[in-house]
């Protein structure tokens, strides 16, 4: 009876958000590109014949224009635009040949990777070799993407055009992090420039778009680099306009208007509405996001281990999909989603428990629990934070909903300011790229912001990334799954599908299991 009270509750909550979302707004604008829009019924009538400007709502304003400065996905979707990589990603998540050329392995210690030539940055200087070893450079030593690259020692700069590797052994995952946003190629000179003046507003670009515009808290507006050597890559359409809309709701509504073209980040509240109109078109992918609740593992009471496993008992993981996504994706008890080797569906055999929770919080010292802060950074976050209270409060943990901007998230971590925080990881296919980056001491300062590692795991990411031998490699990395399910540094939620609004006649839509791949093909 009470899982029923408290899923009443959660839903009548959802339902008073919803509409009042809906409430308000011009159903009838004009949009980008001089075309119009009406609604009738529900449904729009955009035209949409000529248009090559292009506009995509993101949940989350940019961060920053240096690609190892961030971690945020609508950032790093800009970032794919505007700096070519040496391999890009597929809707398999297959790392495919972008600058790369040539990959050819050496010895167990040396790779070397041949570019492609006729290159050139958008203030006309030739993309060389050297270019690309001082980029990766600086990714090896980010606490943001060290740990992408934890069998590299260095780089060797061969000729304008070859570089080599130098590993520590194996580097299986190599290739699928060097598609990693962190790895896009900027000019030496220009970022030496930018360090020293502290200021990035004048991006020198290397990808299928260049920087036109900036309005800070509002939109950046990126054009096709019409110096951009790969044909195939090129941008098929004249801009694209990345327009920040933090309230998801508002997201739809501007597609539906023809306002945008895009919402990045659908919200699966809007799913039914927007199935029904025929001139709007919902992308789906199986997910790689997991969504869950962190906790700061060095402080009390989240450095007892019984409090973390509690709070993985407490929550109904089917009610927070239900209610935050519409039931559309999967129950996550997982660190890692069924996509990425390694994965293991639920590794300690966490149910939702209630009454164990509370046995686990006696035990650990709070039979009456506790009062603590439950931190957000988007819209998203907020609404995940909601739901997961009303679980909390049950067993006892009082948990204050504090919200900020996506700007301030990093530094807040670094600095032990989320004692609880709900978050989402998009996961790379293979562990080695994933877990080293989440559960290292390296970590800790980019993405480890729950500051937990061991010895333990420490030895089985070495041993994981020491052979190219898949079957062994599955074993070493379920095992460190095991582990970081029952030390429960992170308490999985779900993994929502993915999905993303477009008009209908927008073609060269590609869904990862994030969001949509390779913008440069989108065009009507």
């Amino acid at each position: 009876m009470k899982k029923m009270r408290v899923l009443s509750l959660l839903l009548a909550a959802a339902v008073s958000v919803s509409l009042l979302a809906g409430c308000g707004g011009d159903t009838s604008t004009t949009s980008q590109g001089g075309t119009s829009g009406s609604t009738s019924g529900g449904s729009t009538t955009v035209s949409t014949e000529g248009r090559e400007d292009l506009v995509i709502c993101m949940p989350e304003d940019l961060e920053t224009f240096d690609p190892i400065s961030t971690s945020a996905m609508a950032t790093q979707a800009v970032h794919n635009m505007m700096y070519i990589r040496l391999y890009h990603d597929s809707e398999s998540g297959e790392a495919v040949p972008w600058l790369a050329e040539e990959f050819n392995v050496i010895s167990d210690t040396e790779i070397d990777i041949k570019i492609k030539d006729g290159f050139t940055f958008t203030d006309g200087t030739p993309l060389t070799a050297e270019d690309v070893v001082f980029t990766l450079q600086r990714a090896l030593e980010s606490p943001n993407f060290s740990t992408l690259l934890a069998t590299v020692e260095g780089f060797e700069v061969i000729d304008e055009t070859t570089f080599r590797i130098i590993t520590t052994g194996p580097s299986p995952s190599i290739q699928v992090a060097l598609m990693h946003p962190g790895t896009g190629i900027l000019p030496k000179a220009y970022v030496e420039q930018a360090l020293a003046n502290d200021d990035w507003s004048n991006p020198v670009c290397s990808g299928p778009f260049k920087l036109e515009s900036r309005s800070v808290g509002e939109s950046v507006k990126l054009v096709k680099n019409e110096t951009f050597a790969d044909e195939a890559t090129s941008a098929q359409c004249n801009s694209l306009t990345f327009r920040y809309v933090p309230e998801a709701s508002s997201r739809t509504i501007l597609v539906e208007t023809g306002e945008a073209d895009v919402n990045f980040q659908f919200a699966t509240a809007d799913y039914a509405r927007a199935s029904e109109n025929p001139d709007l078109a919902i992308h789906e992918n199986t997910g790689t996001v997991v969504q869950y609740i962190g906790v700061d593992t060095t402080q009390a009471p989240f450095d007892n281990k019984l409090v973390r496993q509690a709070i993985c008992y407490a929550i109904n993981r089917d009610d927070v999909l239900t209610v935050v996504a519409e039931g559309l994706g999967t129950p996550a008890f997982s660190v890692l989603p069924p996509s990425t080797l390694g994965y293991v569906e639920n590794p300690a055999g966490y149910t939702y428990d209630p009454e164990k929770a509370k046995a686990l919080l006696a035990e650990a010292g709070y039979p009456d629990g506790f009062d603590t802060t439950l931190v957000a950074f988007n819209d998203l976050g907020k609404r995940v934070s909601e739901v997961v209270q009303m679980f909390l409060m049950e067993v006892g943990i009082n948990a204050e909903i504090e919200t900020y901007d996506t700007s301030v998230r990093q530094s807040m971590m670094a600095n032990h300011q989320c004692p609880m925080f709900a978050a989402q990881w998009g996961a790379m296919t293979d562990a080695d790229l994933v877990l080293p980056r989440l559960f290292t001491e390296e970590a800790i300062g980019g993405m480890n912001f729950s500051w937990f590692h061991s010895p333990e795991l420490d030895e089985l990411f070495a041993a994981g990334r020491a052979t190219y031998d898949t079957a062994e490699r599955e074993s070493i990395y379920n095992e460190a799954v095991t582990i970081l399910a029952d030390e429960a540094p992170w308490c999985p939620l779900y993994i929502p599908s993915a999905f993303c609004l477009t008009n209908a006649n927008l073609q060269g839509v590609e869904l990862s299991g994030e969001s949509i791949i390779n913008m440069w093909q989108l065009h009507y």
